[in-house]
């Protein structure tokens, strides 16, 4: 059996790997990199007979990274998924959300998607200047459905992202509309306003993980917006 677990929400399709991994009592795990897997470490996993004499249980990450990207690699590794034995579970692990192409391409299976929730993007997408209300709202709405983490590291990578495009580079695995759209909104910020933003998310954590701060991450998220 073939599960794919996928989605932009990655810490609930982590748990949910972890949750099955530890849910495969007697089986023998083996677990594969895809950024470098190649056809025979996959036939090898799939078909060699497990040392326990029992079934096994294959786990592939991130089958569709960059490197995975390369069209006849893909469908060798997928004919060799799709002719796996039927004692062999299989789980592939992305860390994004697959397009119909790439799930198309692994044959039957069984598909989870897991999503956050649009707000947050509302929220990233929002982040502008002079925008605190609006953004607090956002906010508000965001931690009634996700952890406050989720939000913090989202935020990270988003001011990330607008440093290096103001700085004129596009960010790895953004497609060209993403880019776009983001580039106008790194216009709206001066660079050394982006830079501010990206310490005082760093100052934020390092005082969040050592108990020095006398809000929590919510509030202190709520801050920062409010700081803009």
């Amino acid at each position: 059996m073939l599960t794919i677990l996928h989605g932009d929400n990655i810490d609930a399709s982590r748990t949910e790997l972890l949750a099955m991994i530890a849910a495969a009592k007697g089986k023998e795990i083996r677990e594969l990199n895809g950024r470098s897997l190649d056809t025979n470490e996959l036939t090898q996993a799939l078909e060699s007979s497990s040392l326990f004499g029992g079934n096994t249980l294959v786990v592939i990450e991130n089958l569709f990274s960059k490197l995975g990207r390369q069209v006849k690699r893909i469908e060798a590794l997928s004919s060799i998924l799709g002719g796996s034995s039927a004692s062999t579970d299989i789980i592939v692990w992305e860390d994004k959300e697959l397009g119909i192409t790439a799930l198309k391409s692994l044959g039957k299976a069984i598909v989870r998607t897991f999503k956050l929730p649009a707000v947050i993007f509302q929220l990233l997408d929002g982040l502008r200047p002079d925008a605190a209300r609006p953004m607090v709202l956002l906010f508000q709405k965001v931690v009634a459905v996700q952890p406050a983490e989720i939000t913090y590291t989202l935020l990270v990578r988003r001011v990330r992202q607008l440093i290096q495009l103001r700085d004129g580079v596009a960010p790895e695995g953004l497609a060209p509309w993403q880019a776009s759209r983001l580039t106008g909104q790194a216009r709206l910020f001066t660079m050394d306003e982006l830079v501010v933003m990206h310490t005082k998310l760093l100052d934020m954590d390092i005082a969040i993980k050592t108990g020095t701060s006398p809000f929590t991450l919510a509030q202190r998220i709520e801050q920062f917006l409010i700081s803009l």
